[in-house]
Formats: structure tokens, C-alpha cells, sequence
């Protein structure tokens, strides 16, 4: 057999490597892709929550106007490509803890930066049972989840049929340099693009800040129609099931559920929900954060045959789409890179 040739090699089929691989692919490039095909990985534990107004401040999250307007429609038209369904838009309610947080939001009615993303300000309770918000809350658009496991099954798929998919570890070892590219084995790429989430890749020593979250889901009698979001969320599954999540713990980052962190999230969910529970199941993720909340994308200081898309944390649903497309753009030629998260900034 003779060498496979190839524009790009990414490693990682995560969230992060499935976007770029797609965007590269969409545009008639050459790609190979390398996945160990581990299922303890964060995109596949992830609840894929999108949500243009976060934090305890509930303030636009950073660079909403870009992502969230054409957000939905491009997970969209990839169903359609992909034969397949993994988007959920879903409106998200978040009650108010305080009378300013009410009479804050009230004032927002009229602010044009956000009225594209506030579909109703409540002053009373939605009316859903066991729900504790006496001070009502905001309902927001273009919010929902995206089913990442059943998305990257799609993507997968697509990737083998338009590209060469391998299932196996990447051996940093076997990888040769050279100035026009990389050779790895039987493939001659033009360059090599890590998208592994948390690793110990030898070529990036940067200040990723990983952080695990568990997620629990549970069996209860609400019926709802929103993602129900204060303390912890609550996705509704159908069928009497919610996805609930999630913790943040930066010092014990394994992949197993831990008890604290279960009892975390049912002391939080008890405070916003009283209904009777019973967990049906539980998981955690490790999420590859970064010590300023933005991605590092971009080459190598030294090795310009190398480069990264990694980083995207909690926001990847959103963040992903957007900056495949910016980064396929400055590989190719066609624009200078973004320097808020160029990973020039910390190299």
C-alpha cells in the first residue's frame, strides 16, 4: 500500500475535532482523522446546554452577538447533511433569586442588546409544580441542548465516508517534522491539528485549567417546557426524566462520578425543585477550560506544521461552529487569526 496524502491530520473527534473536521471537509480539503474511541471523554459526558445569558450576573456571554443569532440554523442545516437529530432548542427559564435581579431585568425590556434574547420577563411563578421561584424569572431564546453523543455517531460516520477515520491512540513519537509537513507512519499531511480535550501532548505546555462536572439524570412527575436553570439545571428528556448538572471541581479530575459531587447537586436541585426524585443514572466529564474561559486556537510558536483547537470548556456547543470555520479561514490563508484566542498568548 502507498502513502496515504492528506491536507490535515486532527487528532480527537471530540466536539472540537468534528466541527473542523467537517468545516475542512466541506471545502473539498483532505483529512485524516486519529480517535482513540475512549467513551471518558468530556464531549461525550457533556449535557450540550447553549445558552446566550449566563452567569450569576445573567449578562450576555461573551461574543453572544456572533455565535448565538445563526447558532441553531447551523446545527440545522448539519442534520439535514447528516441524516441525522441531535439539536434541541429549548427555551430557558431562569427564576430570580432577588427583587433586584427582578427589577434589573425589568429595566432590560427595553435594552436592544438583549431583546433579541429575552423572549419574557415573569413577575409570578411560571406555574410549574414544586418549582420554587415566588419572584417569577426570565424565559430566554435561542437557548437549547445539542445530544453530543448522538452527534458525534453522525459525524463519525460522515468522516469515514468523506475522509480516513483511524480508531487509534495518536503516538506522539512516530510523528516526523519536516518543513513542507508531517509524516506519521503510511501519511504525508500538510499539517497536524490536536483537538484531544485534557492530554499530556509534549508540544503544548499551556495553562489549561481542566475542571470536572458531574451530571446526574433523574426520574420525576414534572412536566416542563423549558430547561429550568438556577443553582443547577434541569433538561427536560421526556418520559419523566431530566438531565440535572452540574459541579465544578478543579483538584480531583477523574472521570468516575464522585459522591461529594452527587451530593452537591441534589442538595442544589432540592432548593430549586421539591417534587420527589430518583437518580436513574450518573456520569462526569473532565472539561479542557482554560485559565481566561476563551479557546486556544492557532500554530505552533516553533513547529508551524502543528497546530490546536482546544479549550472550549463548558461553551463548546457554541464556541465550536464559529471558530472551525475562523480557524479553516487562517489556515487556508483567507484571514489573520483572532488574538482573544490565539494561543500565542500564553505560549
Amino acid at each position: 500500500m502507498g502513502k496515504i496524502k492528506a491536507d490535515y491530520l486532527i487528532v480527537g473527534q471530540g466536539l472540537a475535532g468534528s466541527w473542523l473536521a467537517y468545516e475542512m471537509l466541506k471545502r473539498n480539503l483532505s483529512v485524516v482523522i486519529f480517535d482513540e474511541g475512549t467513551p471518558h471523554t468530556s464531549s461525550k459526558k457533556a449535557a450540550g446546554i447553549y445558552n446566550p445569558i449566563t452567569g450569576r450576573k445573567m449578562v450576555k456571554t461573551w461574543r453572544a452577538d456572533a455565535l448565538f443569532p445563526d447558532l441553531e440554523n447551523q446545527y440545522q442545516k448539519l442534520e439535514i447533511s447528516l441524516k441525522s437529530k441531535f439539536l434541541y432548542p429549548i427555551p430557558i427559564y431562569r427564576p430570580f433569586k432577588t427583587i433586584e435581579d427582578q427589577n434589573d431585568w425589568d429595566g432590560r425590556r427595553t435594552d436592544s442588546g438583549y431583546d433579541q434574547y429575552l423572549k419574557k420577563v415573569l413577575t409570578e411563578p411560571i406555574g410549574y409544580s414544586n418549582i420554587h421561584d415566588p419572584l417569577g424569572g426570565i424565559i430566554l431564546n435561542h437557548s437549547g441542548y445539542v445530544n453530543i453523543p448522538e452527534f458525534l455517531k453522525a459525524m463519525k460516520l460522515y468522516i469515514q465516508n468523506k475522509g480516513t477515520y483511524r480508531r487509534e491512540v495518536f503516538d506522539y513519537q512516530r510523528m516526523e517534522l519536516n518543513f513542507e509537513g508531517v509524516s506519521y507512519d503510511d501519511i504525508n499531511v500538510g499539517k497536524v491539528i490536536f483537538c484531544e480535550g485534557v492530554s499530556s501532548n509534549p508540544y503544548w505546555e499551556l495553562p489549561f485549567r481542566p475542571v470536572r462536572g458531574e451530571i446526574i439524570d433523574i426520574e420525576t412527575k414534572l412536566s416542563s417546557e423549558h430547561i429550568i436553570n438556577q443553582g443547577v439545571f434541569m433538561i427536560p428528556k421526556g418520559q419523566n426524566r431530566f438531565t440535572i448538572g452540574s459541579t465544578y471541581d478543579h483538584k480531583k479530575l477523574t472521570y468516575e462520578p464522585q459522591a461529594e459531587g452527587i451530593k452537591s447537586l441534589e442538595e442544589r436541585l432540592k432548593k430549586l425543585y421539591s417534587g420527589k426524585f430518583e437518580i436513574v443514572d450518573k456520569r462526569a466529564g473532565v472539561r479542557p477550560a482554560t485559565h481566561d474561559r476563551k479557546p486556544y486556537i492557532g500554530l505552533h510558536h516553533k513547529y508551524k506544521t502543528l497546530g490546536i483547537f482546544n479549550g472550549f470548556g463548558t461553551k463548546g456547543v457554541s464556541l465550536t461552529p464559529h471558530f472551525a470555520k475562523h480557524f479553516v479561514d487562517v489556515l487556508e490563508g483567507h484571514s489573520d487569526i483572532d488574538e482573544e484566542v490565539h494561543v500565542q498568548r500564553v505560549v
